[in-house]
């Protein structure tokens, strides 16, 4: 019978012993880590974690909450997230100077996620007022974007107005303090602020000129490497817009408990969101037409029109729902 010192000692060695004689290794699967923004916008990713359909499909993911999809982004291309959900508008400023990116999906689609609301003290009673205003937005994204097209579209000038940078947490304070007049903010931002404001917000008429995406975006390093966990993740995000489709109100609480928001918002934003998977040539257009406004405006170096189609990375798709994929290879 080994005494217990000397079996400690060969419960120490044996692992050594096992590996210098080729012993195999056992690989261990990397979780997918996907930068998600508190939105609405994200209720896909919610609803297939917390209904089990993530597992089901065999996938190890870590969703990474950021606030915003232009940090999403952000946490994407500093390689801190394999995957982000990204509006529209960061794939286009970014595309200009790299394509270390691609994407795999829409999955919600909405004219009604940004809005312009003003404080009543600035004497904004109607859109032709904010000409010569300080209007709040978060540049390199939606909210910017969304402002310059809106000027455009009720007859103000962007150049006559006052741009002023902000983050989307920083918005309110700036409203109530009367540093900005305006601010183009995102849900749930905007219905936070109209909440805070009370009597004191005005919410400017909405544009339906502006048709936002929500897209997810994958490091170029997995196309083709990791393409049977992204079909995977696809499988999980169509069942669970099938969920939101079929169980509105199940899928209303699941968005409430994740965001700590109340019923009333829920009512406020539900009418507006298309929760729709695919790839399709909207998307394309709507980047190509971003890309002009960028070029045009300064927003960005001139230069050529980057590539929107060889941005897509169609094949995951392809093999989860065919039919939703209307554009590119």
């Amino acid at each position: 019978m080994l005494h217990r010192p000397l079996l400690r000692r060969l419960i120490l060695v044996l692992p050594l012993v096992l590996l210098s004689l080729g012993a195999p290794s056992v690989a261990v699967a990397q979780p997918l880590r996907i930068a998600v923004s508190r939105s609405p916008l994200s209720l896909p990713l919610y609803v297939a974690q917390q209904k089990g359909y993530l597992a089901d499909q065999g996938l190890q993911v870590t969703l990474l909450p950021c606030m915003g999809g232009y940090r999403c982004m952000r946490e994407l291309l500093d390689g801190k997230a394999d995957i982000a959900t990204v509006g529209e508008l960061p794939i286009v400023f970014n595309s200009f100077e790299r394509s270390d990116y691609a994407i795999i999906g829409t999955i919600v689609s909405t004219t009604e996620d940004v809005k312009l609301l003003a404080h009543a003290r600035s004497g904004i009673a109607k859109p032709l007022h904010l000409a010569g205003k300080r209007i709040g937005a978060v540049m390199g994204s939606a909210s910017q974007y969304f402002l310059e097209l809106y000027l455009l579209t009720v007859g103000v000038d962007p150049q006559g107005v006052t741009i002023v940078p902000l983050a989307p947490e920083q918005m309110l304070d700036a409203l109530q303090s009367g540093k900005i007049d305006a601010a183009a903010l995102w849900e749930p931002h905007a219905y936070l602020a109209i909440k805070a404001l009370g009597s004191s917000a005005l919410l400017m008429p909405n544009s339906s000129a502006y048709l936002l995406t929500f897209n997810l975006v994958v490091q170029r390093r997995h196309v083709g490497v990791r393409d049977a966990e992204l079909t995977q993740l696809l499988r999980a995000v169509e069942r669970a817009e099938r969920f939101i489709q079929e169980r509105p109100n199940e899928a209303q609480a699941i968005l409430m408990s994740t965001l700590n928001l109340d019923q009333a918002f829920v009512d406020w934003v539900w009418p507006g969101m298309g929760y729709r998977l695919g790839l399709d040539q909207v998307l394309i257009s709507t980047m190509e037409g971003q890309a002009r406004w960028a070029r045009r405006e300064g927003h960005v170096k001139s230069g050529a029109s980057p590539n929107f189609l060889g941005l897509l990375h169609t094949s995951p798709l392809k093999a989860v729902k065919p039919s939703a994929v209307g554009v590119g290879r």
